[in-house]
Parts: C-alpha cells; structure tokens; sequence
C-alpha cells in the first residue's frame, strides 16, 4: 500500500512542476545555486521535448518569464535575473540573489516597521530583537 503512495505522491508532484507557456511544456526547477559568484536561488524552465524551440523562441519566452517573474516578486522586493552561463543551452535559467532574502529577514526581524533597520545583538547583549 505504501508503493502506491509515494507512486502517487511523484505523480502529483512532477504534474505540479510541470508548466504550458507559448506553446511548449516546460519543467520548473527550483533550487539553490552552486556557483560561489552568484550565491541564491536558480529558478529552471526545462523543456520536455528536446529540439522544439528555437534559440529566437526560447529567448522571447525567456524575455516574457523574465517580466512574469519580476512582476510577481516585486511585491518581496526582489528581481530575477536571467542566467546565460548554464551548460545546458536549452534551459531557461534565472537566478535570485542570496541578498534580497537577508534583506527580507531583517525586515521581519525588525517588527512592524518594514523601513526599520534590524541591529543584530553582539554576544553580551540579552536582549529580546
């Protein structure tokens, strides 16, 4: 009983990853980057058919996630960035730099005032944030 279980649960959640734009089925991958230089988080569009997009298709759709992407973490205060470096040219990568969520932490750590500025307690120092 329980094989059928996880069966399901990597159905449901690969159907999830799964997303229609233009045209074409893509793969979201979400994950921590690797690169020191660009410490964050990569947010991958994998096709799923190899070879159905051209190099002027895949950059208008890269252009139009782009937008979709910052307009929808505009509200965090964050933007996206595209990302040209990957190996695997048929990806469409961004990535978010590891800065925008400390920026988010020190807001929430700051209390009710999101412009407050969040002053870390040194070792001696007991107080409540």
């Amino acid at each position: 009983m329980s094989k059928k279980i996880e069966q399901y649960v990597k159905k449901l959640l690969s159907e999830s990853a799964r997303i229609k734009f233009a045209g074409h089925s893509f793969v979201l991958k979400v994950d921590t980057n690797e690169d020191p230089q660009k410490k964050g988080v990569k947010v991958q569009f994998l096709p799923t058919q190899f070879g159905s997009i051209t190099p002027t298709e895949q950059n208008d759709i890269a252009i139009e996630l782009e937008k979709r992407l910052s307009k929808g973490l505009e509200q965090f205060d964050m933007k996206v960035e595209r990302d040209r470096n990957l190996k695997d040219k048929t990806i469409i990568g961004f990535f978010i730099y590891i800065e925008y969520f400390d920026r988010i932490i020190r807001k929430a750590l700051s209390g009710t005032n999101p412009n407050a500025e969040f002053k870390p307690n040194d070792a001696n120092d007991n107080d409540d944030i």
